[in-house]
């Protein structure tokens, strides 16, 4: 059981991705290696179909080595929930601010990090609340 909790949580987050970026509503088009680190969803999409295989190694291992153990700590003590969906909201917070501000062109001003931050920190918390939605839905009689 151990094992699918390892697997399905980022395998079901990447399929969700994979399925917005394939059947975006939003007609966009995709100009390749130049549209990365602008700070466009255009630039996130073409980076997440290069990077997927490796991005999807780095989910696993941050799957089996950290919210695993976060999750059994959950399961044992449901109030610990909170604690750990504030450090992860924190922690995806002060990423996404690193990343952007790594990516950001000082000449398009503040403004446009700020909404660099927010697209990326929506992403991430996105991505966490599939996976713990799915980690959920494997242990729903524990709760």
């Amino acid at each position: 059981m151990r094992f699918i909790r390892v697997i399905l949580p980022p395998l079901v987050a990447f399929a969700v991705f994979a399925a917005i970026i394939k059947y975006n509503p939003f007609h966009y088009t995709i100009e390749g290696l130049s549209n990365i680190g602008d700070g466009s969803a255009y630039g996130l999409i073409t980076y997440y179909k290069i990077f997927a295989p490796f991005q999807f190694l780095i989910a696993l291992l941050t799957q089996y080595l950290v919210i695993l153990p976060l999750w059994d700590r959950i399961l044992i003590k449901h109030k610990a929930s909170a604690g750990v969906f504030t450090g992860i909201t924190l922690i995806c917070i002060v990423l996404a601010l690193a990343i952007s501000y790594m990516i950001w062109d000082p000449e398009t001003g503040i403004r446009h990090l700020i909404h660099i931050t927010v697209f990326m920190v929506g992403v991430q918390l996105f991505y966490w609340l599939i996976n713990f939605l799915v980690m959920f839905l494997m242990d729903w009689k524990t709760f």
